[in-house]
């Protein structure tokens, strides 16, 4: 599981277009660590993925929002028969809304589905619900996926460099990211390597959705990558990387 890796350390970047490396700025309070790693299906304040590892049966539990929950899973009409009739996790609840999550069983393993109880003050009812691939919370900055550079040699196990086509997922308008992108958070395990890289947003709040312009990055590791697997944490679980869609 994630929670088991091992500390977060920021290293340098060399940018596509430029002659030299530069060095990673110093971690702000506002930067990711996967140490504490929240995720989420609706946004802030996410889970930590440790929750996953308790029992899946929040469905059962005693409380008016997993009755809410029950009716919801029984409820007929369209997509609500995609809420799988048990293995549920509260992954948060405060005195409006309860999150639940479940693995799709429509879906392939990473897929999940979720659903949101809301109180009204009437009462705990169905706020909605849809599939889901819970994504990183991050304080303040855009989510950026990667791919490895298929136009650069594979990394093997010798390396101490990655090089990366960087994605930012939130509509810019198809702006490029340029220097708003931050140095990546790398966490070494194992038999993994973890990158997470993000963006500072574009000031303003409308924007057109057309791809992403990639950018070229080269990542410089702090030792040979082995033969550990290089993965992407931005969303949860952390998977290989693949190219990213809009």
């Amino acid at each position: 599981m994630l929670q088991n890796l091992c500390g977060a350390l920021l290293l340098a970047l060399a940018l596509a277009g430029c002659v030299t490396t530069s060095p990673a700025a110093p971690r702000g309070p506002g930067d990711p660590d996967l140490g504490e790693t929240r995720y989420s299906c609706s946004g802030p304040p996410g889970f930590l993925p440790s929750v996953l590892d308790q029992p899946a049966n929040a469905e059962l539990e005693d409380h008016p929002s997993a009755a809410a929950l029950r009716a919801a899973i029984v409820e007929v009409g369209p997509d609500i028969d995609m809420l799988p009739e048990a293995g549920y996790w509260l992954t948060n609840r405060d005195d409006q809304v309860a999150e639940y999550l479940a693995r799709d069983p429509r879906g392939a393993e990473n897929d999940f589905v979720f659903a949101s109880m809301e109180n009204d003050g009437s009462g705990w009812k169905n706020g909605g619900w849809g599939g889901c691939r819970p994504e990183i919370v991050l304080d303040g900055l855009n989510l950026a996926t990667w791919i490895l550079d298929p136009d650069a040699p594979a990394p093997d196990a010798a390396a101490t460099t990655v090089t990366a086509l960087v994605t930012e997922r939130t509509c810019t308008s198809g702006q490029p990211m340029g220097a708003r992108l931050q140095p990546p958070t790398i966490t070494y395990g194992p038999d993994t390597v973890v990158l997470v890289f993000a963006a500072r947003p574009l000031e303003g709040d409308a924007f057109a959705c057309p791809s992403n312009p990639p950018m070229r990055v080269v990542v410089q590791l702090r030792e040979p990558l082995g033969d550990r697997h290089l993965l992407d944490a931005g969303f949860f679980p952390p998977a290989e990387p693949v190219a990213p869609a809009f």
